[in-house]
């Protein structure tokens, strides 16, 4: 399945609203089965342009998170952290179960 610049930029806009591959599907009117079964191929167009735009928005959650807690925002401060800590954890998990390279 081939989809245009714009469609990408679709997947990208909605991935980043949280919109499941179904939905974006939907919303592309492409044929469903099509979408998901380049969806689930880690390295396709669909799926990078769908991890990006995921990316695209926790980065900016992120650096908002970050500026409130350097402004002294306490709750922005504990938030920020406890994401800290889940990365962590997150890679940490990754390392052991797959080495120095995540399977994707």
């Amino acid at each position: 399945m081939v989809l245009s610049e714009e469609q990408i930029k679709a997947v990208e806009d909605l991935a980043a609203a949280n919109y499941s591959p179904e939905k974006i599907a939907l919303y592309l009117d492409v044929n469903k089965a099509e979408f998901l079964k380049e969806w689930y191929d880690h390295h396709s167009d669909i799926r990078t342009a769908y991890d990006r735009g995921q990316l695209q928005a926790e980065f900016l959650i992120n650096e908002k998170q970050l500026d409130l807690a350097k402004s002294g925002n306490i709750t922005a401060a504990q938030i920020f952290l406890k994401e800290a800590e889940r990365v962590k954890t997150e890679n940490i998990r990754n390392r052991i179960l797959f080495g120095d390279e995540t399977n994707d």
